[in-house]
């Protein structure tokens, strides 16, 4: 039994022979995939983008000498912004304004159209350096299918920005600054009650307060001398009554003075003037003001005294002089009575200036007894003031900063806005991609051609020449007979061939002529 033939490798003579011989089935689907790639390139709808660039600006005036009361996170207010801005308020206005999707509102509701638009609506913020993170500029972007239309919605989305930031600027700085008055102006109501609590319990203990403690000490220590000289005035009262007393119950001993030689009392209260001179003056020095006080009543006395002796002369020489002399009264003792009424008088004044003394002087000591309370309280109202009053203070500094920012971004002199790169009118669509979908095409279409054609050539029973003939038989090949054609099948052939050429000639024209087309006219 013979054996059976083995396969042996294709070879690219087998597999141009296999092209030829599957020469449609691979042109069919690649010219009618690739020429429907063009034709799909050219019905795509065609949308542009229009871009800007817009550049956040530093504050003019530096921070040190103005402090910013606004948001300072540009990257939090850029989204607060973009939520604002992109609102279906918003976006419904700027649809009905500029008359954008008009298909599409025919058929869909107004939230799937503001959908849609934010959907074509980019922002990309842009960081800057990598080492500070700072937000320094963002691109806004709109994709339409007019380039026009995309120029107009750029413009109009970069003012709204701009716009936008001024406003919101402005309005979070004149709501600080108000925010801040208003917590000055309770602040400075607590600082007033607190002022006035204050000023109500030094008031209320006036004397017991610890800054007048050394006052007090003084104070206390003066009426403490005044009452060692008024006791010591009363204790000479005291003596003089005492010595007055005597005197007067002598005289009344005495009875009345009918000798020619009565007794003086004037010469009486000097010998006892000049003794208690003498007791003082070993008890004290002569600037005591007793000593003082003594020597000059002394010495009326003694005036006194030489005027009686010069009177006493004249009136012995005078006739009926000692007639007088027995019917003489006790002038002495008049003088004694209103000696010791006086000094009764100066007594009970000294007595009344003493208890005033010792009530000033328990006062005095009361108060300095209860300093130590008074200054325990007082720390506690000082402590509720001296809060108060720095609370005012932080909060007028805080104000006065917050006014001046005020100011600054009234004069737009803060962070702002500024276009760099305004929106740009488009000179080529961004979608779709005419090359991506033309190459596609062909390439989807050789794939589906080398299939098909493949797939024919594996199902193909038919024997087209030796080799597949010594495949399918162990048997060898004796003779082969070539192609007997006549000449009208070989015209046949030639004009079929050049059909076929002209075909091919005439799709691969179709297809340069629409990628030229799509390429140089289709914009």
């Amino acid at each position: 039994m013979p054996k059976a033939p083995e396969l042996s490798p294709l070879n690219w003579h087998d597999y141009l022979a296999i092209a030829v011989r599957r020469r449609w089935v691979l042109m069919a689907p690649f010219f009618a995939l690739g020429l429907a790639g063009c034709v799909l390139a050219l019905v795509w709808p065609m949308r542009y983008r229009s871009e800007a660039l817009i550049l956040v600006e530093q504050p003019k005036v530096a921070e040190q000498y103005v402090t910013p009361n606004v948001e300072v996170d540009l990257q939090g207010r850029l989204e607060s912004m973009t939520e604002q801005i992109l609102s279906r308020a918003r976006l419904q206005d700027l649809i009905a304004q500029l008359n954008l999707y008009p298909r599409e509102r025919r058929g869909m509701t107004a939230a799937a159209l503001v959908d849609m638009m934010r959907k074509d609506i980019t922002i990309e913020p842009d960081k800057g350096s990598p080492q500070t993170g700072e937000l320094q500029s963002f691109r806004i972007a709109y994709t339409a299918p007019h380039r026009e239309v995309a120029q107009q919605v750029v413009s109009k989305l970069t003012s709204l920005f701009i716009d936008e930031n001024l406003r919101a600027r402005d309005q979070q700085s004149t709501d600080t600054t108000q925010f801040l008055e208003n917590q000055l102006a309770d602040a400075r109501k607590d600082l007033d009650k607190a002022e006035e609590r204050l000023r109500d319990y030094k008031m209320q203990y006036l004397g017991e307060l610890p800054e007048q403690e050394q006052s007090n000490l003084q104070i206390l220590s003066s009426l403490e001398a005044q009452l060692n000289a008024s006791s010591t005035e009363l204790d000479r009262l005291q003596q003089d009554k005492t010595y007055l007393e005597s005197m007067k119950a002598g005289y009344k001993a005495l009875g009345p003075t009918t000798n020619s030689h009565p007794i003086d009392p004037d010469a009486e209260a000097l010998r006892a003037l000049r003794a208690k001179l003498a007791d003082l003056q070993s008890r004290y020095t002569d600037r005591y003001p007793e000593v003082i006080r003594t020597k000059e009543e002394i010495a009326r006395r003694e005036a006194i005294q030489k005027q009686k002796g010069a009177a006493g002369n004249n009136s012995l020489k005078a006739p009926g002089a000692e007639a007088s002399l027995t019917d003489t009264p006790q002038p002495g003792l008049i003088e004694i009575d209103s000696r010791l009424k006086a000094v009764r008088v100066d007594i009970e004044n000294r007595r009344q200036e003493i208890d005033a003394l010792r009530g000033k002087i328990q006062t005095a000591q009361a108060h300095l007894n209860l300093t130590p309370v008074r200054e325990q309280q007082l720390a506690e109202v000082t402590r509720d003031y001296e809060n108060a009053k720095a609370q005012y203070q932080s909060l007028l500094q805080k104000e006065s900063q917050s006014e001046l920012a005020t100011n600054l971004e009234k004069r737009q002199q803060g962070d702002q806005f500024r276009i760099i790169d305004p929106a740009s009118l488009p000179d080529k669509p961004v979608d779709p991609n005419r090359a991506e979908i033309i190459m596609g095409g062909w390439l989807l279409g050789l794939m589906a051609g080398i299939g098909l054609a493949a797939l024919k050539e594996a199902i193909d029973t038919k024997v087209h020449g030796e080799a597949d003939l010594k495949t399918v038989s162990c048997l060898p090949i004796l003779v082969s007979i070539p192609d007997l054609s006549s000449p009208r099948e070989q015209a046949a052939v030639k004009r079929r061939h050049w059909l076929e050429a002209l075909m091919a000639c005439l799709l691969v024209a179709t297809s340069l002529g629409l990628e030229a087309y799509l390429h140089y006219w289709v914009k």
